[in-house]
């Protein structure tokens, strides 16, 4: 077994202790805040102990989705040898992960909202909005970005001419700019300024700010596979520390509900629509969440994701 397939393979079951204890994380998000509480709904008293029972069950059960896509995926993947697919595997998979945990949040509210306590889901009566919009650029740090720009310059200047070379190169700054299209989706996301929400914007910007840092450090120097499970271990306990706190910042604050001033529950039709008239890149509606292809970051993303995928192919 070469260097690259034993590390995909190691990186592979890493993945899976990563996904089994964010399987725990989640399934205690539902009584965070309690057990008058549904994630965000404000729910009635022995609500756990009648529909609520059948609402956690059935969140618990769709939560097991991407392990019916990973593992047959996975063992053909180990039966035809081809086990540098399992790289593939992994990055769709946290795709896959991540959207199924949003839609089966929405999904698992949406069903508790006949059970929430009378009132409790009252727009405001009144919000601040503030008229300075949120830039890339003030959330990130000059001097970190010049140091990246220089040194992945640097690299592909004096980068090897072996074919393989340049197509690993070829890989990692797709993904550098796909991290980077990241942040700025995720500074342009259109929530309120509240405490809450700007620490968490920030933990993902330093998340993706994190994973760029290590593409680069690929790109400049072959890092040993002993030195990157070391860094993948450390990060993860980092991450989840980190996200603890966030968690019970959480929980000390009580959710509101937001007037719909753009009317996304009428103009959004599940998964994908077009509405020009709503300038978001996600409208949330009365079936969840819907692409809006009218936003340019929408396009922006499935051409992205469009050519990562040619691109693999071509590599």
């Amino acid at each position: 077994m070469t260097d690259p397939v034993r590390a995909t393979v190691i990186f592979y079951a890493l993945f899976w202790a990563i996904r089994l204890n964010g399987c725990v994380r989640r399934g205690r998000q539902p009584r965070l805040r309690g057990t008058d509480w549904f994630f965000n709904v404000h729910v009635q008293p022995g609500f756990y102990d009648g529909a609520g029972k059948r609402l956690l069950r059935w969140y618990w059960m769709r939560m097991m989705i991407p392990f019916a896509v990973d593992i047959p995926i996975a063992i053909w993947i180990f039966a035809s040898g081809r086990l540098l697919l399992l790289g593939w595997l992994i990055i769709g998979l946290c795709a896959v992960i991540h959207a199924n945990h949003l839609i089966s949040v929405d999904l698992a509210e949406r069903q508790a909202r006949p059970f929430a306590v009378p009132d409790a889901e009252q727009p405001v009566a009144s919000i601040t909005l503030s008229l300075t919009p949120r830039r890339l650029r003030d959330y990130s740090n000059l001097k970190f970005e010049v140091v990246l720009i220089v040194t992945t310059v640097c690299a592909l200047v004096f980068a090897h001419d072996q074919r393989a070379g340049w197509k690993a190169a070829a890989f990692l700054i797709y993904m550098h700019a796909g991290f980077v299209y990241a942040k700025y989706a995720i500074v342009a996301w259109r929530t309120d300024h509240t405490e809450v929400h700007e620490a968490r914007r920030r933990f993902y910007l330093a998340n993706c700010d994190w994973c760029r840092a290590l593409l680069t450090a690929q790109l400049v120097a072959k890092v040993n596979i002993v030195v990157w499970l070391v860094i993948t271990v450390v990060s993860t306990v980092i991450v989840e520390i980190k996200r603890k706190q966030l968690a019970r910042l959480s929980a000390r604050v009580q959710p509101v509900t937001l007037p719909d001033l753009l009317r996304q529950s009428e103009i959004a039709r599940w998964p994908v629509c077009y509405q020009p008239s709503a300038p978001l890149l996600m409208l949330k509606g009365a079936r969840g969440y819907s692409i809006n292809l009218a936003n340019a970051r929408a396009l922006v993303g499935i051409a992205y994701v469009t050519g990562f995928v040619l691109l693999g192919n071509v590599l």
